[in-house]
């Protein structure tokens, strides 16, 4: 019985140590993890900024005369070329032949008056007043024969004919929204060169600067790119949008671009440097807007805090990290704040 009691307690005294060691085996193997590591690099990078806008004419115009009239003519059909100074629209003249009948009249009546007066036969204050008639007899008749014809003021296309020859043409806004308002008889557009108007936000004003380089890119054309500079940047914004407009010009040569189209206007921003890091290795607590690190210095791990600056692919620039920085890629669940690691450098 004796013996028995000895052999129990040697045994389980055996057991005891033996459970102990391999607890202390367990603590030391969980406390070195092996992590897979990779270092944040210093590079430069040309930042962007992109806006939605509208395709634009360079030059638009509503051409239509001063005075009221009949469309006796129209030379031109939507859709073709005019060149500065060809005739567009032509007018009925009734005005102006009762314009001009007048004018002869009073022409007559100067120069008979004219002829007096050298003689002294007619008083100064009879010749002022024939005079004055005359001359502004003359005056109407120029006003209306300008207005009889219509002339591109400068070259372009007629995208559209807003009135047809044998109306009547009044002096009336048009209701086109987005596009001149002024009445017309036809509408012209300068489009070998366009214009993407979009709008900046007040907080874009301290980055984006006038001949900025920009890309454009068209539903129209999902495989090409046109390339242009921000022309201008109106020093004013809206009271409802507190937006400020900006306009890029683009050249089209074979009229590719039309009015109205959407664009989307990528802004290049000028080169600067920051560090990236592989995106893997950005960890977010849940429930926080906080990104941080994993860096490894001397076998151990640091919780370091960084705020993202820029993506590229699966890189992200970020600050608050220095150059060259080794960071956790694979095994950063799996670490806490100065535990010791073994590295395995990628």
């Amino acid at each position: 019985m004796k013996f028995n009691k000895l052999h129990l307690l040697a045994i389980s005294a055996l057991v005891l140590y033996s459970c102990g060691s391999k607890q202390e085996e367990t603590v030391t193997e969980a406390e070195t993890v092996k992590v897979i590591t990779v270092k944040a690099e210093e590079r430069s990078y040309t930042p962007t900024m992109v806006f939605t806008g509208t395709v634009f004419a360079n030059r638009e115009a509503n051409l239509g005369a001063a005075l009221p009239g009949k469309v006796e003519r129209i030379f031109f059909e939507e859709g073709q070329t005019v060149k500065k100074g060809d005739l567009i629209v032509e007018l009925s003249d009734e005005m102006l032949t009762q314009a001009e009948i007048e004018y002869q009249a009073l022409k007559k009546d100067y120069e008979r008056v004219s002829r007096l007066r050298e003689k002294g036969s007619i008083s100064e204050m009879e010749y002022d007043h024939v005079k004055a008639k005359f001359e502004a007899s003359e005056a109407k008749t120029q006003m209306v024969r300008k207005n009889t014809q219509v002339y591109a003021p400068f070259s372009g296309t007629i995208v559209e004919r807003m009135m047809e020859e044998g109306e009547v043409y009044f002096i009336n806004p048009g209701l086109d929204p987005g596009y001149s308002m002024r009445s017309g008889i036809v509408r012209l557009m300068q489009l070998d060169l366009v214009t993407i108007k979009f709008d900046l936000n007040e907080k874009d004003l301290a980055i984006v600067k006038a001949g900025y380089n920009a890309d454009i890119e068209i539903d129209a054309y999902p495989k090409k790119t046109f390339s242009g500079e921000i022309s201008s940047i109106k020093p004013m914004l809206t009271t409802l949008t507190r937006t400020s407009p900006a306009e890029v010009k683009i050249s089209n040569p074979n009229g590719d671009l039309k009015p109205g189209m959407f664009a989307r206007v990528t802004i290049n921003l000028p080169e600067q440097k920051a560090v990236f890091i592989p995106f893997k290795t950005i960890f977010r607590l849940p429930g926080t807007a906080e990104d941080f690190v994993w860096v490894v210095k001397e076998n151990a791990v640091y919780k370091t805090v960084v705020k993202r600056i820029y993506s590229d692919g699966d890189l992200v620039a970020v600050s608050g990290l220095e150059n060259n920085a080794e960071l956790i890629a694979d095994g950063k669940f799996r670490v806490s704040e100065g535990q010791e690691v073994e590295v395995v450098r990628k």
